[in-house]
């Protein structure tokens, strides 16, 4: 038949209707999917165990109308000794058995599982209400292990009889950034966590001068191994008391090596000066450098030792 077309009242049962032409007068007016303002909006929520549940609400397959007016418990399949798997949480609409139900269906278990699709047919149509991830060997879920799928493009909202808004798009696009930054994100992790040892430490250069004279006096940060970096902590004591930089000298770092240019020039005046600096690596054998001890030569050209505390000999 080309054209149908209804109702009228019958006049000897000449206009006689049935539930297929009812409830396609709903379609172009009402789109599939869950009244989002309905009860509990067939969510689903874990239970204890291995048990979710899908709350209460109603919604529109193939324009045929469910509601569920209490909350739906749904026990999953065990889960698989050594593979993981997608359960989606369904409602199906079965035209051979004439009924609309929420059924849980397994995925096939993998090391890396697919979720199951969704029928759509002339005998079955399925929405996807949520995707439960189930991994090997657990004997519960949590709410972290089930993805919402109400606003996605397997399910939708019935957000009114003239207007639709589709979120599917919006969904996916967050749905496909999330999933690749998350994958992203676990492999940086991965391998961070299985196979890098990053230690850090902290190392601590000392340069001790002597001045022999009055005089502008220009200490260059000339340390054995040492680099500057910004970010270095530089401390300076003039004859045992902490400087002050920019007030009792100068740090020149336009210079390589940087250097300190003190205000006190007298003849006798001591400098010692430390550089504390983050280094990666075991401070033993990790790639940092040898720190049981080091020399340098001070302005008066004698040789003094810094231990790995700071302690000048």
């Amino acid at each position: 038949m080309a054209v149908t077309y209804g109702f009228f009242n019958s006049i000897n049962q000449d206009r006689v209707y049935n539930a297929d032409q009812m409830s396609m007068y709903f379609e172009g007016l009402i789109s599939d999917g869950v009244y989002e303002d309905v009860g509990g909006a067939l969510q689903v929520l874990a239970g204890s165990g291995m048990t979710v549940n899908v709350q209460t609400g109603r919604a529109i397959v193939d324009s045929k109308w469910v509601k569920n007016d209490a909350v739906y418990s749904i026990t999953l399949s065990p889960s698989h000794v050594t593979l993981d798997r997608y359960t989606a949480i369904v409602l199906r609409l079965d035209y051979a058995n004439r009924m609309i139900s929420i059924v849980a269906k397994d995925g096939t278990p993998a090391s890396k599982p697919v979720k199951p699709a969704m029928q759509n047919d002339n005998t079955i149509v399925e929405l996807c209400l949520a995707y439960v991830f189930v991994a090997h060997g657990v004997t519960s879920v949590t709410q972290a292990n089930i993805t919402d799928m109400r606003a996605s493009n397997l399910c939708g909202w019935v957000t009114g009889i003239v207007e639709q808004v589709d979120t599917s798009q919006l969904f996916l696009q967050w749905q496909t950034a999330y999933e690749e930054f998350y994958q992203s994100f676990q492999d940086w992790f991965d391998h961070l966590t299985k196979t890098l040892q990053v230690n850090t430490y902290i190392y601590q250069y000392s340069k001790r001068v002597k001045l022999t004279s009055s005089g502008s006096k220009v200490i260059p940060l000339d340390m054995s191994g040492y680099t500057y970096e910004e970010g270095d902590i530089i401390n300076v004591y003039i004859n045992g008391l902490y400087a002050y930089a920019d007030v009792d000298y100068f740090l020149d770092t336009s210079k390589t090596p940087p250097e300190v240019h003190p205000n006190a020039t007298a003849a006798g005046t001591e400098v010692v000066i430390t550089v504390l600096k983050s280094k990666v690596g075991n401070p033993v054998s990790g790639g940092g450098s040898d720190i049981s001890q080091y020399t340098f030569t001070d302005e008066v050209h004698s040789t003094s030792t810094i231990t790995a505390n700071g302690e000048v000999s």
